[in-house]
């Protein structure tokens, strides 16, 4: 079993004793380490194929989980123990509203994968995060599809991320504020009436931001499109 100490903005490790698989899954969410990367394609498959999230991660005895990363010869086992801040909190993934559970432990186990610890894990692209989770080719494009594009592919059952360039803040106002520079969102939908796209943000995802096509387009660098979840 491998073990890593509790990164940056955290100053110690606490055992997760709250659920870790209960039967409905809720969403991830971030915390305060910016591995949008990873946090917004879970959240991404997590609307499109919670099942795919729930075949990663065993229970095995002694609180340890085996989580089975596609395409990695071997799964990664890592405890409950996560971290947290001077008070106790804990700082990083977890269910929104809930305990770190699930997508703590997946995100320690990339955070092992990648780069031996959370720090490094600070910097990436939504490309490589979807393909660590599914093990399956992701495409990438320049290219902003239109709403008819995201519901026929959301109809498909395919997880898309969309990602905001640097001068986001300053080109792209909304009902949240600005957007957030370098940042990945989860599209998870678009009114085929008024061509709005429909984003969660992984920091906050049980919120839907609603944007016009002109504000997608000006706003967001990138989409990454997975194949068919289910």
């Amino acid at each position: 079993m491998l073990r890593i100490g509790p990164g940056p903005r955290a100053v110690a490790l606490r055992d997760d004793t709250g659920p870790l698989l209960p039967r409905r899954l809720l969403r991830p969410r971030q915390g305060r380490l910016g591995d949008c990367w990873v946090m917004a394609p879970m959240l991404a498959i997590h609307e499109a194929a919670p099942e795919r999230l729930r075949e990663l991660l065993t229970e095995e005895a002694g609180g340890v989980v085996a989580v089975h990363l596609p395409g990695m010869p071997s799964p990664i086992r890592v405890d409950r123990h996560l971290p947290v801040d001077a008070r106790g909190a804990f700082r990083f993934g977890r269910r929104d509203g809930a305990n770190p559970g699930w997508v703590g432990v997946l995100e320690k186990a990339i955070a092992v994968h990648v780069a031996g610890g959370y720090a490094f894990l600070q910097r990436g692209f939504a490309r490589f995060g979807l393909e660590l989770l599914l093990g399956e080719r992701v495409r990438s494009d320049l290219r902003m599809p239109n709403a008819a594009q995201i519901i026929a592919w959301r109809a498909e059952g395919r997880a898309i991320c969309a990602s905001t360039h640097p001068l986001s803040p300053l080109l792209v106002p909304t009902s949240a504020g600005p957007l957030p520079p370098s940042h990945v969102f989860a599209v998870v939908g678009a009114d085929a009436r008024t061509g709005h796209i429909h984003l969660r943000n992984p920091v906050r995802p049980a919120r839907v931001l609603v944007l016009d096509a002109r504000r997608f387009r000006r706003g967001f660098l990138s989409v990454d499109v997975t194949g068919p979840l289910r």
